[in-house]
């Protein structure tokens, strides 16, 4: 079994999004950062939005744009890397010193609106296992790895996905400039589950049969927990939704989003 864990951090943008990745086999931690390319800047008028991914009430990762000549405000790190989950925290704040599975650790998740006009919101969980060579692990269910979502706190999940590795929430208030959302997400458990899943290598000895060797699904495994924001402007907010992100919606007078 491996004593490290790691995490990747890439971030990418879409109308404007930013992605964090945390990925962790069973101890130590790593994460990285990247940059992908801009999408519908001239429709969307890409150069007033900002869009801040928090952790833990702090910034973890971000992307703003601040003016009409496109100066792109991101994180400074070498090779565009930045640690998330360096630390990670127990449920009273502390710092944890071993990953353990089974273990609630806490995992606040939020946005915030760090552009120049109000915008949506929306933020797209994707959770899997990938082997030493990066292949999907299919054997191990993505319902292990549970990021818990908080209830009742705006979000709302989009029912329609039939994909057991994808969770996308709206929130379904305008985020005004400056403001922080809600939590979407509180905790982060890995279940103490996954070490049930052992494949043994026997053979006859005699009159019996003896276990030789006993093979964990989960040894060398990495779970993984991709977590993307991204926002649209309010103006003409429905068709911006629909176009960007292929979602049709309703917004009332009230700026509330529901969907259709």
């Amino acid at each position: 079994m491996s004593n490290t864990k790691k995490r990747k951090l890439p971030i990418l943008l879409a109308v404007l999004a930013i992605a964090a990745l945390i990925a962790s086999t069973v101890g130590g931690a790593r994460a990285a950062l990247t940059i992908k390319s801009d999408e519908y800047e001239t429709q969307f008028e890409m150069y007033h939005i900002g869009i801040t991914l928090n952790e833990n009430s702090k910034p973890v990762a971000w992307r703003n744009y601040k003016d009409e000549a496109w100066h792109v405000d991101v994180p400074t790190y070498k090779n565009e890397r930045a640690v998330l989950l360096g630390n990670m925290q127990t449920m009273d704040g502390k710092p944890a010193e071993d990953f353990a599975y089974g273990t609630m650790y806490k995992e606040e998740l939020s946005v915030t609106n760090s552009g120049a006009i109000d915008e949506y919101v929306r933020v797209t969980i994707r959770k899997y296992w990938l082997d030493e060579k990066g292949n999907k692990i299919t054997a191990l269910t993505p319902d292990l790895i549970d990021l818990h979502l908080t209830e009742g706190s705006g979000w709302i999940e989009d029912t329609t996905l039939n994909d057991p590795e994808r969770t996308v929430l709206y929130y379904t208030k305008p985020l005004k400039i400056g403001e922080v959302s809600p939590l979407f997400a509180d905790t982060l458990t890995v279940s103490g589950e996954v070490k049930k899943h052992v494949t043994q290598t026997t053979e006859t000895k005699g009159d019996g049969t003896v276990v030789v060797k006993n093979t964990y699904t989960y040894d060398g495994a990495t779970f993984c927990v991709d977590v993307e924001a991204d926002g649209v402007q309010t103006h003409n907010a429905e068709d911006a939704i629909s176009s960007a992100w292929g979602r049709a919606v309703t917004i009332d007078e009230s700026g509330t989003l529901s969907f259709k």
